[in-house]
């Protein structure tokens, strides 16, 4: 079923991403006194990478600040890596 493909590479594409937890770890209060509070302000940041592999090289290296959807994907990646990729190679 798949051998009408032998003739183009395998990119393999792979995803991940870091959650940044934002928050103070110091606060202030006249000297010699500590500080007791709770941890406000909390957000979430996500720094994603996606990019390509075909034949030993990395094609299309991304980083964004989206979560990756399947209507990113292709849009994304494609369009980023459409130059670097010759017209046999099937995404």
């Amino acid at each position: 079923m798949l051998s009408c493909f032998d003739k183009f590479p395998i990119v393999y594409i792979d995803e991940t991403g870091i959650d940044t937890y934002l928050y103070r770890k110091q606060g202030r209060s006249p000297r010699g006194e500590k500080v007791y509070d709770k941890i406000r302000g909390r957000r979430f940041e996500r720094t994603s990478v996606v990019a390509g592999l075909v034949a030993h090289k990395i094609i299309a290296p991304m980083i964004y600040k989206e979560s990756m959807t399947s209507a990113f994907l292709p849009n994304g990646l494609i369009t980023s890596s459409y130059p670097l990729c010759q017209s046999h190679i099937l995404l």
